[in-house]
């Protein structure tokens, strides 16, 4: 295969950030589907003194920043280093004082790359982006830098607080979340895979759970830090303690319980008793018995290594960042939590994001989509019934449907049919603890509770779910008018059914084939542009018409053979042929001028 690159750092450039595109795709989903990280690489001319360029972006063509963007990074990372305070620190040893000037000259160039992305006036609005410790490669100090999407990160619950004082020169980086714990785990397997002979030759595929529990870890890690920096042992045992404790039977039985983080000497944690000798986390077996004593209004104190007593917590302010409950939710579940908020849940050792709630002002745009005419009061009014519903710790369902009144006697068999009533906050509230549906029109008036709902089985469910959601996927996919289904879970999620995707302008898609017109009717194919081009084109498969998966199957072929007449020996892409989806509504899906 024929590839020219023009900043060249070394062979396999592309084929790395590829590779780490996709972990990084794989990882990230992993936590929340909503995330699609952007992956770039950044090179720094390490001898100023070879004449080739000073910078590289990989990849250096039709990308929203460019080599020569990086230019002035060598000068930023000079006066970014003078500021640092670790230069004050002087090691006794020469190795470690080589080691620490090393460090501190990478970190410049870290620092030097994300202020240049920082302040780029064509930078991709609402995305964060972090980059990795640069690393040697022939002619140049090599970064990754990683984008996430600052909504997504915002929907979970995340610290404030990201570095904690080790002295008054050094401060150690702590994670604000699990999911900045795997950013940092994540452009840490990066800097290794970057220091191995080739990067982007051979096999390297990161094991995205395994990566995972390491975020885990690191958090963990954190904790301790943010409580008693002193407790050494905590810091290498806490995330492998609360696993094992929490897989462990008692009498047969599975642990329930809540373990207070904290020092020893918190002024916010009350003891209620005290035990004359204290038992060690890593003790798993009394350690899982002393549990069976906090599944009530006590929990057991413990400063990461020691369990102390039995205690509540009173006064504490979540300021200061110092004070954690371990749960034990089940046999081997358990969740990290600050004041109240999940950080982060683990399940047989594999830690994940605690579902986030509902996205309110999708709801808001979705709800006169399905039900047209809906007025904004009544966008509010239902609005405020999905909120309380999701307060149900036993989960529910709200079934909104235009035919409310109709359905209410078909299935009056099968449920509490209501004289209809205008149902309010307050009143659902005592009417989602028994099973079934609750079955309100879209003018906020209730006709049934406990419904239990029918409907021909499809194709659309998930046998990985419970019967409440299932049984919504069912009854919406044959019900003849329209209806959205809200399922809360007991786990606190909330899922809706129908999920509708975003509205797009149709105007997006006509510019797209016409933008393939123009490379099929030009002189040379941009290969990358026209990848992009099919990169967009399949992530909006969903909302493309009749006519234009025909256009767009036509378009590809005549485009491909034009490669292949460009570069006989390139690699070739076969790709899934366009159809319509019989879904598709444009009433619904194009956005309306």
């Amino acid at each position: 295969m024929s590839m020219n690159i023009t900043h060249f750092m070394w062979g396999y450039q592309p084929h790395f950030r590829v590779r780490q595109q996709l972990a990084a795709e794989r990882v990230f989903r992993m936590l929340d589907p909503a995330f699609d990280p952007e992956v770039f690489l950044v090179g720094i001319l390490a001898d100023p003194t070879k004449e080739t360029f000073p910078a590289c972006v990989e990849p250096e063509n039709d990308f929203w920043i460019s080599s020569e963007d990086f230019n002035g990074v060598p000068g930023i990372a000079e006066e970014l280093h003078s500021t640092y305070p670790e230069r004050q620190i002087m090691q006794s040893h020469p190795l470690a004082q080589k080691w620490q000037d090393e460090g501190l000259c990478k970190r410049s160039l870290q620092d030097a790359i994300l202020r240049v992305i920082h302040d780029h006036p064509a930078k991709p609005p609402g995305l964060s982006f972090w980059a990795s410790f640069p690393m040697r490669i022939d002619n140049y100090w090599v970064s990754l830098v990683l984008g996430l999407q600052n909504s997504v990160i915002a929907s979970h619950y995340t610290l404030k607080k990201g570095s904690v004082a080790m002295h008054e020169y050094r401060n150690v980086t702590v994670p604000t979340s699990l999911t900045k714990a795997a950013v940092l785990a994540f452009l840490r397997e990066t800097a290794d895979a970057l220091q191995k002979p080739n990067p982007g030759c051979g096999d390297n595929i990161v094991n995205a759970e395994e990566l995972l529990r390491a975020a885990a870890d690191s958090l963990m890690t954190g904790v301790v830090w943010r409580i008693d920096r002193n407790r050494i042992e905590g810091m290498h045992a806490l995330f492998r303690d609360c696993n094992t404790i929490s897989s462990l039977h008692y009498e047969k039985a599975a642990g329930k319980g809540t373990i207070i983080l904290a020092r020893r000497d918190h002024p916010a944690v009350s003891l209620n008793a005290v035990f004359a000798a204290p038992t060690r986390l890593g003790n798993y077996r009394t350690a899982r018995k002393l549990l069976e004593l906090a599944s009530g209004d006590l929990a057991l104190a413990c400063d990461s290594e020691e369990i102390h007593g039995l205690a509540t917590v009173q006064g504490y302010d979540g300021n200061d960042e110092d004070l954690f409950c371990v749960r034990v939710l089940e046999h081997h579940h358990w969740e990290l939590a600050h004041e109240g908020n999940p950080i982060m849940r683990v399940k047989y050792g594999q830690p994940y994001l605690p579902k986030r709630s509902f996205d309110e002002k999708k709801l808001r745009a979705d709800l006169p989509r399905i039900f047209k005419g809906l007025t904004a009061e009544k966008v509010d009014e239902l609005t405020a019934l999905v909120k309380e519903a999701e307060h149900e710790t036993h989960g529910t369902m709200l079934l909104i449907s235009e035919s409310a009144e109709a359905e209410a006697k078909r299935l009056g068999t099968q449920a509490t049919p209501l004289v209809p009533c205008n149902v309010t906050p307050h009143l659902l509230r005592h009417l989602t603890p028994i099973d079934g549906a609750i079955l309100i029109a879209p003018d906020g008036f209730c006709h049934a509770i406990g419904t239990i709902l029918d409907g021909m089985a499809t194709d659309q469910g998930d046998p990985g779910r419970g019967a409440r959601f299932n049984s919504a996927v069912r009854y919406v996919a044959t019900a003849k008018t329209p209806s959205l289904a809200v399922v809360i879970s007991e786990d606190g999620g909330v899922d809706f059914v129908p999920n509708l995707r975003p509205a797009i302008e149709r105007a997006r898609i006509d510019q797209s084939l016409a933008e393939l017109r123009a490379i099929r009717d030009g002189s040379r194919v941009n290969k990358r542009r026209f990848g992009a081009l099919m990169q967009w084109a399949d992530k909006h498969r969903f909302y493309l018409r009749a006519e234009d998966c025909q256009e767009l199957n036509e378009l590809i072929t005549e485009i491909d053979s034009k490669i292949d007449a460009q570069a006989p020996s390139s690699i070739k892409i076969v790709r899934r042929a366009y159809v319509p989806d019989p879904e598709m509504d444009e009433s619904v899906y194009y956005l309306q001028q």
